[in-house]
């Protein structure tokens, strides 16, 4: 076996087969996970602005990258004692490995939508803007209607301040 050869190289004795395909299947889900996340966003009907963070794709790097340290952990904890300078390489390597498969992956599948992607941001923010003009509460949602039937609901103290600041000069 040449999988299992070359990560012996790595000083990883016991249960290195497993090691391999543990490592490869974070890395080709990474690789995987990027390539989907653009042809998910092509299949909806805009695309919002979010920050990295509220992103599913990352999100699930994260938790990639998490799977992959627990099991070092417990690879050099429960099973093997302690840790070599050659596996420390190895870990460090796959987890630099699998953000930059994920971005490569997603740079792929944006290559092949881009024009699809741009038309729906576009869109995105169009619609974005029309409702901050609108009366809409700035994060793209429209502004809430009121129930048939319903109190009128009373403006904030600050805000009926607020106003009246704005309407009268400071003298």
């Amino acid at each position: 076996m040449g999988l299992e050869k070359a990560i012996m190289m790595f000083g990883f004795t016991k249960d290195s087969l497993v090691v391999a395909i543990i490592c490869l299947v974070v890395l080709l889900g990474n690789f995987t996970g990027g390539l989907m996340s653009n042809i998910l966003l092509v299949q909806g009907k805009t695309i919002k602005e979010r920050k990295l963070t509220e992103k599913t794709s990352f999100r699930l790097a994260l938790v990639s990258e998490l799977m992959l340290v627990l099991y070092a952990v417990y690879y050099h904890v429960a099973l093997v004692p302690g840790i070599n300078a050659a596996q420390m390489i190895y870990w460090t390597f796959t987890l630099l490995a699998a953000p930059v498969l994920a971005m490569f992956g997603a740079q792929l599948s944006y290559v092949a939508f881009a024009k699809k992607i741009e038309a729906l941001k576009k869109k995105g923010r169009q619609e974005a803007r029309e409702n901050n003009g609108n009366g809409g509460n700035g994060n793209g949602e429209a502004p809430q209607k009121p129930k048939a039937g319903a109190a009128p609901q009373k403006p904030k103290a600050g805000a009926a301040r607020g106003r009246a600041a704005k309407a009268s000069p400071v003298l």
